[in-house]
């Protein structure tokens, strides 16, 4: 990674609009990603999943596969590892693999699901606060819909890492419901 181009990232989850998606949501999903290990395209998309983030947008995703394309390919990646790492980006605004690349670092972003109750709590008063422009009823009811609707998924992770999580996630989404 260039000194520009990581320079660039750690501007992007600096932020003033940002109090989840930051760096330490990056740090974290790095650090636990040693366990895999992941390769050089997963961790570019563990760096780039949320590099463009407004919480107004429904595009982040495929806005940040789009600047790491410009930005790895400016970087002299080959076009497949570049690829490589747009589709796990892409994967990350539905947190299902399209592809096994995908699956750690689906894993590794939706982690924070299993945290410990008080973790769990403060994460989703940091997104809270992306969404300050959303009224408390709305957030309300689009937290209870998203957590509903990963509830009805047969599995939240796809490793063997991730099915360890699963049984703490489920425990948490269920009580942030109630």
């Amino acid at each position: 990674m260039t000194t520009d181009l990581l320079l660039d990232l750690t501007r992007r989850y600096a932020e003033p609009h940002r109090h989840y998606h930051t760096l330490p949501h990056i740090a974290a999903m790095l650090h636990t990603g040693r366990v895999f290990p992941l390769d050089d395209a997963q961790t570019m998309a563990v760096w780039f999943h949320d590099a463009i983030y407004d919480a107004t947008s429904k595009t982040n995703e495929a806005d940040s596969a789009a600047l790491a394309d410009a930005q790895l390919t400016a970087a002299g990646w080959p076009r497949t590892e570049i690829e490589r790492v747009g589709r796990i980006v892409l994967d990350t605004a539905r947190h299902e693999p399209t592809s096994p690349d995908s699956a750690p670092v689906l894993d590794l972003d939706l982690m924070s699901l299993a945290a410990p109750w008080p973790e769990f709590e403060a994460n989703t008063q940091a997104i809270r606060r992306e969404y300050a422009h959303v009224a408390d009823a709305d957030f309300a009811a689009g937290r209870r819909a998203f957590f509903a609707a990963m509830l009805q998924r047969p599995r939240l992770f796809f490793t063997p890492f991730g099915a360890a999580l699963e049984p703490l996630a489920r425990a948490n989404l269920q009580r942030a419901i109630a």
